[in-house]
């Protein structure tokens, strides 16, 4: 009886222990079984079962030369979001006309990548598709996309050559970037908006062919709206004296970025905005003339314009930006005038020649680093040589005391000085332009009017400037000058 119960106790014990250990093999082998259905990898790609058809989620080779329309059966139509992300190993790619979705950032900084072959019937093109493609030379874009998405091309150094869709309407931000070798772009008749910076830093841009296009045209070596109040590009072809037309408003950004060869510029009194980097690395522009009428200067409008030597701003500006001025390291003089809110950070950052300034009672705003600060090591430091004056209990004497800048306090009017500058100024211009032009005829003297006007003007500036800094070093010493010594 005993034996019999020890076996019987044995035979149930095995059947536990079998049916145990099967019972993990099972569920493997299932998951194996639902794998193709749901997640499926072929050593090359990652797939992903999408509404019956397969997505390239990942691309896990090395060197990839195409992509496969069909996978076990399954066409495959859609390739994801960053998908070849970083694939720096491929050279050369062609997509099948099964795909119909290229997702944001798809082969974003794959560096080695020199040219690509899409499909011809895509639907979504998704932003920065291209972004970070530092060798792709040339590429032609379905006519099915009817929009350039933001970053497309952001950062393609090498692209010599793109065709944009028929039915193109819109340009998107930051898409052409920075694509340093594109020298020409012809605009679509369809197009209709050019988001921000969409052109900027175009190092190498010389002609836009905007002929079959109603709302855009390109004259005088200037991309700019059909009312010509916009400039939205201009050709890196500027040298010399550039004169922006009196029917522009606007200077739109990155609108002149790199046109290196520009040595003196003329902005008339129509345009009220300068935007964001418009001016950036023209870095030969000595002298601008602003005009009374502008508002507004964007952030890093003239980043890295080292030639600039004076700035004479106008009564009707009320915002300078961030990095406005930053390393204009010849800039030794400025003339700050009364109406201006917004000085931004680092708005005049690493201007190591500029030792002096009289900052505006309207001055509400100083962002940080903005005044008084060069870069050493990769550092903000506080300028030795620089000093401020200001008005008592203003945003410019609470910003010197806070960065521990050197500073002296005063009451003087600036704004009747300043408008002093610019009525006397204004007054002899005039007369020179009426003079030249009474000389020479109206058509032959305009240009030399224009100088003529420019160089009076400076004179009139140059004359009162030394006037206003000898006035506020030689203010009488109040309690608040008294009372700023202690605090330093």
């Amino acid at each position: 009886m005993m034996k019999n119960k020890l076996k019987k106790i044995i035979s149930a014990a095995g059947a536990v222990i079998i049916s145990l250990t099967a019972m993990p093999l099972f569920s493997v082998h299932a998951d194996d079984l639902e794998q193709p259905e749901d997640l499926l990898t072929d050593g090359t790609f990652n797939y992903e079962l999408v509404d019956g058809t397969y997505t390239i989620t990942k691309c896990v080779a090395t060197i990839v030369t195409k992509v496969p329309a069909v996978q076990n059966g399954v066409p495959v139509t859609a390739i994801g979001d960053y998908a070849f992300l970083n694939c720096t190993g491929i050279s050369e790619l062609t997509i099948p006309d099964s795909v119909r979705s290229i997702g944001e950032g798809a082969f974003a900084d794959c560096r080695s990548m020199e040219s690509i072959k899409l499909p011809k019937n895509i639907d979504y093109f998704g932003p920065a598709v291209f972004s970070g493609c530092g060798a792709l030379e040339s590429v032609t874009i379905p006519d099915t996309i009817t929009e350039i998405p933001d970053y497309t091309f952001f950062k393609c150094y090498k692209l010599t050559d793109v065709k944009l869709p028929e039915k193109t309407t819109k340009i998107g931000a930051y898409s052409f970037y920075q694509c340093s070798s594109l020298a020409e772009l012809k605009l679509p008749a369809s197009l209709t908006t050019i988001d921000e910076m969409a052109l900027g830093e175009m190092f190498s841009i010389q002609n836009i062919d905007a002929s079959a296009c109603p709302d855009f045209t390109f004259d005088e070596g200037m991309l700019m709206d059909k009312d010509k109040s916009t400039i939205y590009r201009a050709s890196v072809d500027f040298e010399g004296d550039v004169y922006i037309p009196e029917t522009v408003t606007t200077i739109a950004s990155g609108a002149f970025s790199t046109c290196g060869g520009i040595t003196n510029l003329f902005i008339p009194p129509s345009v009220t905005t300068i935007g964001a980097d418009a001016f950036t690395y023209c870095t030969n522009i000595k002298s601008i003339d602003f005009s009374e009428g502008l508002t507004t200067i964007g952030d890093n409008a003239f980043l890295f314009d080292s030639g600039i030597e004076s700035l004479s701003l106008p009564t009707t500006l009320t915002s300078i930006g961030n990095n406005a001025f930053s390393y204009c390291e010849g800039l030794n003089k400025v003339v700050l005038s009364e109406g201006l809110k917004k000085i931004g950070t680092d708005a005049f950052l690493g201007c190591d020649s500029l030792t002096k300034i009289i900052v505006p009672k309207s001055v509400e705003t100083i962002g940080d680093g903005a005044l008084g600060y060069i870069v050493e090591n990769q550092q903000r430091t506080p300028n030795k040589k620089f000093s401020m004056s200001v008005y008592s209990d203003s945003a410019a004497e609470k910003y010197a005391k806070s960065n521990k800048l050197e500073y002296t306090v005063t009451d003087k009017s600036l704004k009747r000085v300043v408008f002093i500058i610019v009525a006397v100024g204004i007054i002899i211009a005039a007369i020179v332009f009426a003079v030249v032009l009474m000389a020479r005829g109206r058509k032959g003297a305009s240009m030399s009017a224009k100088k003529a006007q420019k160089l009076a003007k400076e004179k009139a500036e140059e004359d009162n400037y030394k006037t206003i800094i000898d006035d506020s070093d030689n203010t009488p010493e109040t309690d608040n000058d008294k009372k700023s010594d202690s605090d330093k």
